[in-house]
Order: structure tokens, then sequence, then C-alpha cells
């Protein structure tokens, strides 16, 4: 009755995201491709061959993803707060902070839900047997992930960078935004491919799954937008 519970709340949370994100799509005339995350299904409802809990890869995906996201939010918002950016790179900024946002406060809900559906009794009990094992219980998100305080994930900027980036305006901001966001989206994307070979629940793969479906779109476009930009 509690992981039913939780896992409402997590699609309660999701769809309102969800919803935000595609109405900020639309008036930047972006849309949406159809693997957006949707709400987590009921663990009762997954195949037998699944744990009924999320494994520790699910849990450690989790962990590295939202601060991962939270630093696409900071990258996007200094180069929306630089002036002479242009409007193609300023709209792709203002998508990036509408759809990672929303996926942040899903995989805080999912995260959440998961901490209050663990029975008090599991808790602390583990099996960490390889890929397959499944986690009884950890009481918080992914303990001991080993992402190095996240600065050592993969596609992060570094304090320098992102100082250097707030000390740019015009063109030199805008290139400097997309190599950053760049690299940055290949370190998630890397992530995420992991989650979904790695990972067992269904929303965590799910939305890893967009996240390898929507990045990959605007690394393209970023990519495409970056041969325009001067160069100095």
């Amino acid at each position: 009755m509690r992981t039913s519970r939780a896992v409402a709340a997590v699609g309660a949370v999701a769809a309102v995201g969800i919803a935000a994100v595609l109405a900020s799509a639309a008036t930047l005339g972006y849309v949406l491709p159809s693997s957006a995350p949707a709400a987590a299904p009921a663990p009762a409802a997954a195949p037998a061959t699944q744990p009924a809990y999320p494994i520790e890869n699910d849990y450690c995906y989790v962990e590295a993803m939202i601060p991962h996201h939270e630093q696409a939010l900071v990258l996007s918002g200094i180069v929306l707060a630089a002036s002479g950016v242009s409007d193609r790179t300023r709209a792709l900024a203002e998508f990036i902070v509408a759809d990672q946002s929303a996926e942040i406060e899903q995989m805080r809900a999912w995260a959440d839900a998961w901490a209050r559906a663990v029975p008090a009794a599991a808790e602390g009990a583990s099996d960490h047997g390889g890929h397959g094992g499944a986690v009884v219980n950890t009481g918080v998100i992914a303990q001991g992930c080993g992402h190095g305080g996240h600065a050592a994930m993969k596609g992060m900027a570094t304090h320098e960078q992102l100082a250097e980036l707030r000390s740019l305006a015009g063109a030199m901001a805008e290139r400097r935004f997309l190599e950053l966001m760049i690299v940055h989206h290949e370190g998630a994307l890397e992530m995420a491919k992991a989650a979904v070979t790695d990972g067992s629940n269904a929303f965590v793969r799910s939305s890893a799954k967009h996240v390898l479906v929507e990045q990959e779109r605007e690394v393209a476009a970023m990519t495409e937008i970056l041969e325009t930009v001067p160069a100095s």
C-alpha cells in the first residue's frame, strides 16, 4: 500500500512537470519527442523477473543526474543573462531550463517516493551482487556511488570555466556556452546509456531514454549553431 501511494506521488509530479515542458516547448517552437519521461509505473505491475525495488544502478543514475542537470541550468542561466546572444541560442537555453527543471522535479519525487515506500524493517539491508543485485533499501538516494562530489562527473564544467563564461558577452559568450554545453550533454548521454543498459526501474529507464533522444537532438542543434557563431 505504501509503495502504491509512493508511486502515485511520482506520477502526479511527473505529469505536472511534463505539462510545463510542453507549454514552454510550444512557445519556443520545439516539439518534444514521444519518448518524454512518463509517470513511474507501480513496481507490482513489473514482470516477475525484475526486482521489487530499484537496484543500485537506478539510484546512482538519479543521484548523479540531478546535480548534472542543475549545472545545465546554471550554464543556461549565465548565457541568458549575457548581452548580444542570438535568439536561437537563447531559445535553446530557455528550453533546456524548462525540460531539465521538469526532469529534476520528477527524479526528486521518485527518490522521495521510494525512500518512503521501503519497509522500515529492511532499512540498511541490501544485496549488491553485481548489476542484477536488488537493493532492498538504501534509506537515501544512492549512497557511495563514487561521483567524487559530482565535480568529476562526465561533462561537468569547472568553476574556472563557469567564471570565464560569466565574464563574456555577445558572440564570445554564445560560443563558449555552446562549447561547454555540448561537452556537458555528451557526459549526460554516457550516463543515460549506462542507465538504460544496467538499470532495472521502469521510470529510470524511461527518463534515461528521454535524455538520449532529447540531448542528442540538442547536441546536433548546438553543433549547427556553433558553426555560425564568429570565433572572435
